[in-house]
């Protein structure tokens, strides 16, 4: 019985430092923004096609992300963003779509679901012209005084204890 149980522990520790190390690595895709900028007249389009204005929303922190149906790794990241929102009520994730309609983006949330998460799309661009992006996903971190100060480019965990506690130490 105690065989049985060291060869269990022993094969489950590596994946244990494995899943350690990618959420610490994630840490290290964070760039911090030399010269924050404020995006407090941030204008959306929700998926009722309103006009809704960042300002008018009260959070410690958003997570602004650029994702598009097309784009697999944005895909994948949608787990890990609505995870984060489900477990951390002091942010507010914000998914603005950069397909080419909005119905699209509405077909792809009927059927992967995402509960948590803010929705959103950038009919005109004006969004993304706002912010400097080279592909997709690219996420943004805004602090309460909507100051864009850091920045993902690709995917992480962002439900990950360590992204969890970089971002209240920030």
């Amino acid at each position: 019985m105690i065989k049985k149980i060291l060869t269990i522990f022993i094969t489950l520790l590596p994946m244990c430092y494995i899943n350690f190390n990618l959420a610490s690595n994630d840490i290290e895709k964070i760039q911090i923004i030399k010269e924050p900028f404020y995006i407090e007249s941030l204008e959306l389009i929700n998926y009722k096609e309103e006009t809704v204005f960042l300002k008018e929303k009260l959070s410690s922190y958003f997570i602004i992300n650029f994702w598009a149906s097309w784009c697999a790794p944005c895909i994948k990241e949608m787990k890990s963003l609505n995870r984060l929102q489900e477990k951390a009520s002091f942010v507010r994730v914000l998914t603005v779509s950069q397909d080419k309609n909005i119905k699209i983006a509405k077909e792809f949330f009927v059927k992967n679901k995402h509960p948590f998460l803010e929705k959103y799309y950038d009919k005109d661009k004006r969004v993304l012209s706002k912010f400097s992006i080279r592909g997709l996903p690219t996420t943004f971190i805004v602090d309460k005084k909507f100051r864009v100060f850091a920045k993902v480019e690709g995917i992480i965990e962002w439900e990950s204890k360590e992204f969890i506690k970089w971002l209240k130490q920030y």
